[in-house]
């Protein structure tokens, strides 16, 4: 697999975060509402017979228009996982709601498989290749009943729509696996050609015997798309990461086509347009292309910027529709212009989410786009505007005493300055006293080392801003763009957890698979032992201050103790259950009318007695949980991996 691939394939498998804040009583009832932003990395395109239009995502997700991309909305999910990438969609020819989904999992164990739906994709049953990460499906048109699908281990073939499989590539072939594209001849459903990640291949027998069609391609072209011209069969286009071929004679020849710039040759998707067969466009990770001439010339028609997945062509003016990493765009006048078309699609990666203590309505999110922006509300996620970012990638944000931080990508952290509107790098200083070299013993003088460590959390006590990292714990002041090395000797470099009391006014670690506390802010620590059988400790919860109730979340569960004057004295501890599963989960949440912890395998829990009994709560349409804040108020902010965000309240 090229490292270009694996990096894209690493985005799609980035993980799910969820924020909360504020319960009601027990068992309150609730409603969810999406939020937004809109868009979202679409991954997949389809048109069924009704002109409805169906988009797939990343997370097993499918959305449908009924208005030819204009606004959309949740029709369903695909299989039960939650990681389900929904690779391709194919709408049955035979009929107007049986659809077809090539699925892989970003779990690579678990595989993936061919799904069906006999409901336009409100609802979703395996139809085989169950465990086989599918990467690519075609139907035949002279033969409907049959289906290829490309896999990473090699083709498959079905004669019944696919009730049943057979593997038509040789078993263990190192040549023919890792696909990435099918195409049916049109005229002959034993006509079948595969591209892989490395080059294309053909059989003429239905799968009988394969050869290699690579004559004129440059070497370990991954083959991303094939299509058949419509107005004559034997002209084949191929994209690849090296650029797009044409074949005058069924792939025995090809030629590579000029006009795209290199850095623009990984294409995605080429289609050709349904009115004139002499237009084609190609989609690529620089923006969609078009040709007017067959191929022999091509223009952009769209921003470089714009990482095109997938093309489809929708309504009776057969609108022009491409799926991006950030929602759909709509042209109606053959690529000369484009708008974006998300509404009711809010389907954002979003990498990092902040809410200000003071004004929970106020929200801050940093996209996982190749901008890398920063997107701000006041409204609780109603309306969304550029805010400022910093120069670089934000890999988390922190609302800290009125003010915005950020964790940034590669090390080290910055804070925004409300007067300047701009972003400042923090200064992470470590001050030794050194004599100076001279015959008379030298005077003493202060060195400073600065670092950039891996910040993992920020948070205020005193008036004190205290970062966590895996250089140590750093302090300073809350406005001053400096934080000092703390308590370098007392605890370990490497800080897994770090939080307050809820009382505010102490200090936790959770380093070495140990607990730490102090209670001079920072001054001297004080190490308590875990729960023995927690596995590695993740992180930990406090109720009150000095004392009162921990929660420890490790690999084997959540834990709950009791802080205690002598906080350094063995301790019972008490593995959480009656409903809460006994598995790793993300930082939980503590006040005095719930507590809650997301697992890191899915789901948020629950309890309003104290540990006593849990109950799964949320839109399980969310996705995996990863981690639970309480603000106050009874508002749940959720934010998922590939699902955009949600808000969740609580009735009586």
């Amino acid at each position: 697999m090229s490292s270009e691939r694996l990096k894209k394939e690493v985005l799609r498998g980035l993980a799910i975060v969820v924020l909360v804040c504020g319960f009601a009583s027990a068992t309150p009832a609730q409603t969810w509402e999406r939020i937004g932003p809109e868009g979202g990395n679409v991954l997949s395109l389809a048109v069924a017979g009704d002109g409805e239009v169906l988009l797939g995502t990343a997370d097993g997700h499918v959305f449908a228009s009924r208005d030819g991309g204009e606004t959309w909305q949740l029709k369903g999910r695909v299989g039960s996982r939650l990681d389900a990438v929904v690779q391709g969609l194919v709408v049955d020819l035979q009929g107007k709601t049986r659809v077809y989904a090539a699925v892989w999992t970003q779990d690579l164990a678990a595989g993936g498989g061919v799904f069906r739906s006999e409901d336009g994709g409100r609802t979703w049953a395996a139809s085989g290749l169950q465990g086989e990460a599918v990467r690519a499906l075609g139907q035949s048109a002279s033969q409907p009943e049959v289906l290829v699908a490309g896999t990473r281990t090699g083709v498959f073939r079905s004669e019944n729509a696919g009730k049943s499989w057979e593997r038509i590539s040789p078993a263990g072939d190192e040549e023919l696996k890792n696909l990435d594209s099918i195409t049916i001849d049109p005229r002959d459903a034993h006509v079948i050609y595969a591209g892989t990640y490395h080059l294309p291949w053909k059989t003429t027998d239905g799968g009988k015997s394969w050869k290699p069609i690579a004559a004129g391609m440059i070497d370990d072209s991954d083959v991303m798309s094939v299509a058949i011209d419509r107005s004559e069969p034997e002209r084949i286009f191929a994209s690849a990461c090296s650029g797009i071929y044409r074949s005058g004679n069924g792939g025995a020849q090809w030629t590579k086509l000029q006009g795209i710039p290199y850095v623009s040759r990984r294409t995605q998707q080429i289609v050709q347009d349904p009115k004139n067969a002499a237009v084609w466009y190609a989609g690529t990770t620089e923006g969609l292309w078009r040709s007017k001439d067959g191929g022999e010339s091509w223009e952009r028609v769209t921003g470089r910027e714009i990482v095109v997945n997938a093309i489809a062509f929708a309504g009776k003016e057969e609108r022009l529709l491409l799926g991006t990493e950030e929602g759909i765009l709509s042209s109606t006048d053959s690529g000369k212009s484009f708008s974006a078309r998300n509404s009711g699609f809010t389907h954002g990666v979003v990498r990092a989410f902040a809410a200000r203590g003071t004004d929970s309505r106020r929200l801050l999110i940093a996209l996982e786009t190749d901008g890398g922006g920063l997107l701000e509300s006041v409204d609780g996620g109603k309306h969304w505007k550029a805010f400022a970012a910093p120069a670089l990638a934000v890999d988390a944000l922190f609302s800290v005493a009125d003010y915005w931080f950020a964790a940034l990508r590669g090390g080290g952290a910055a804070q925004f300055d409300a007067k300047t509107g701009k972003w400042r790098e923090i200064r992470f200083v470590m001050r030794e006293t050194v004599r100076s070299k001279s015959k008379s013993g030298g005077a003493k003088v202060t060195r400073e080392r600065v670092f950039r460590p891996e910040v993992s959390v920020i948070c205020a006590l005193g008036g004190r801003i205290f970062a966590a990292t895996d250089k140590g714990l750093w302090a300073g002041g809350a406005n001053g763009g400096v934080l000092l090395r703390i308590a370098e000797k007392q605890l370990p470099e490497k800080i897994v957890d770090f939080t307050t009391g809820t009382a505010g006014e102490a200090l936790f670690v959770v380093a070495q698979d140990k607990l730490w506390r102090s209670v001079d802010g920072g001054k001297s620590w004080k190490m308590a032992d875990g729960p023995d059988k927690a596995g590695e400790l993740l992180w930990m919860r406090v109720s009150g201050s000095a004392q009162g109730v921990v929660l420890a979340g490790g690999r084997n569960g959540v834990f709950s103790g009791v802080t205690g004057p002598a906080w350094g004295e063995k301790r019972e501890w008490n593995l959480l259950q009656a409903g809460l599963p006994a598995a790793a989960s993300w930082p939980g949440t503590m006040n005095e009318k719930f507590w809650m912890v997301p697992m890191r395998a899915g789901g948020i829990y629950v309890s309003h007695d104290e540990g006593k009994s849990w109950e799964r709560w949320g839109e399980e349409q969310a996705g995996v949980v990863r981690s639970a804040e309480a603000i106050g108020g009874e508002i749940v902010w959720v934010r998922t991996q590939t699902d955009g965000m949600y808000e969740g309240k609580f009735g009586e």
